[in-house]
């Protein structure tokens, strides 16, 4: 089974002295890593700001520090520093969401919701930016950012995607979208949580007699070019993220298509412009702001 980040980062510093976690309220996250080298593990409270300085004083010094906070708060409040102490210095920095992406708590209303993080890290040079679907997604991301040099962020995902495919015979490689279902007729890219809703829509679509491609795009920047022109091969392209459409998966995929000159139509589903403001569930946000299998298949069959 795919291990937790707690698990996967003590791992790694039982083989790399250099290894070092720093939360921001999120300290669970590094009791693995506290029990075994407790030195290695630091807790600075509510202050994401501090959090980056820190971590960049520590890469400086020659560590690999895993910077870790909740997603909307990691990504926007401290968005100076990430730039300038992480992206400017290009310093060895992982960033890491560790709960609340999208609109996961959605009840918590618009200042935790984190529809910006894609977007914002996708604007700063150097950084890799990793949306896991599930569970083994997440482990090996943080496998290779460990093994990248440079500022990273990933957001941590959970959970096992519903693919026959067995853990054991599943592949992910860093910058390559991985394919969940095979399809000519229509290509569904997901990113993040939203993946599971593009899986479910290639089932749909199935019944419908319309076969689509599905694609687990967890590396966000840099994108992968090959699946998209590949992608431009069949003939409508739908993106689903927890997240605007500006700046997000939706608007990579946009950006490559346009610089190769494809007309292959582009249909992006996830927050248009506007915040969730409503009160509601999770799955109500969902529904309300088009983030579903459903939603997928309306934009398939409208475009028919």
């Amino acid at each position: 089974m795919a291990k937790a980040f707690g698990e996967v980062l003590l791992e790694f510093a039982r083989e790399d002295p250099r290894i070092c976690g720093v939360s921001c309220d999120c300290w669970g996250f590094l009791i693995p890593l506290h029990n075994e080298f407790p030195e290695r593990a630091i807790e600075i409270g509510i202050a994401e700001q501090n959090l980056i300085g820190i971590a960049a004083g520590l890469a400086v010094r020659g560590k690999t520090p895993f910077a870790i906070g909740m997603n909307p708060f990691v990504t926007m409040r401290c968005f100076e520093q990430i730039r300038t102490d992480l992206g400017y210095g290009c310093r060895n920095v992982k960033v890491i969401g560790g709960y609340g992406s999208g609109v996961m708590y959605a009840g918590w209303g618009c200042t935790h919701h984190a529809m910006e993080e894609i977007g914002l890290m996708r604007l700063i040079p150097t950084m890799t930016v990793v949306m896991p679907a599930d569970g083994f997604e997440t482990e090996h991301a943080i496998r290779a950012a460990a093994a990248t040099e440079g500022p990273f962020y990933i957001a941590l995902a959970g959970g096992l995607l519903p693919i026959d495919t067995p853990e054991g015979e599943r592949t992910f490689r860093l910058g390559e979208a991985s394919v969940l279902r095979e399809g000519d007729d229509v290509t569904v890219m997901g990113t993040g949580a939203a993946t599971i809703e593009a899986l479910r829509a290639g089932e749909l679509l199935a019944e419908r007699g319309i076969a689509a491609r599905v694609l687990s795009m967890h590396t966000v920047k840099p994108i992968d070019r090959e699946a998209v022109l590949a992608a431009a091969r069949t003939r409508l392209i739908v993106t689903i993220e927890e997240h605007t459409v500006i700046g997000g998966l939706g608007s990579a995929v946009a950006e490559v298509l346009a610089e190769v000159g494809a007309g292959t139509p582009l249909r992006r589903l996830g927050l248009q412009d506007v915040f969730a403001c409503m009160v509601g569930g999770y799955e109500d946000l969902k529904r309300r702001f088009g983030i579903t299998a459903e939603a997928i298949v309306e934009a398939v069959m409208g475009s028919a």
